[in-house]
């Protein structure tokens, strides 16, 4: 009974070390589309605030959802072990990261502005494009 509760235990210890193994190539171009896909939602947001049919509140608690996101990736990619080959591309994710979280950031603080949401709107299109280009150049 005892050596069947040891092995229980250490089959449960492993479990999560299981996934442990993925290839880091694979991980930071994931981290990337999760970029892409940040800045295409902050781009919709910023049509909505620059055709007026959004709330105050809402692209204020949104936009910091989707910038908070934005900087978890940065620090996941940062801190995440990588092949030399891949330090060139996660410099730039990250740079990508600081525009996408500072173009939402911008959105933020005047959500009623809806000429520099519109502006935003359009670089976060732009930085979701260049996202997507260096995703799939991994």
């Amino acid at each position: 009974m005892r050596r069947a509760v040891i092995l229980a235990l250490v089959a449960a210890m492993a479990a999560p070390l299981s996934g442990c193994g993925r290839e880091p190539r694979h991980d930071v171009r994931i981290s990337v589309e999760q970029l892409a896909s940040i800045a295409a939602e902050g781009a919709l947001m910023g049509d909505d605030v620059a055709r007026d049919r959004t709330k105050i509140t809402f692209v204020r608690v949104h936009g910091e959802e989707l910038s908070s996101q934005a900087e978890h990736e940065a620090e996941k990619l940062n801190d995440a072990p990588a092949a030399p080959d891949l330090r060139g591309p996660i410099q730039t994710a990250i740079k990508l990261s600081s525009d996408i979280g500072g173009a939402i950031d911008d959105m933020r603080v005047s959500p009623q502005d809806r000429a520099q949401a519109r502006s935003a709107a359009t670089n976060l299109r732009k930085l979701a494009r260049k996202a997507r280009d260096l995703a799939d150049s991994m």
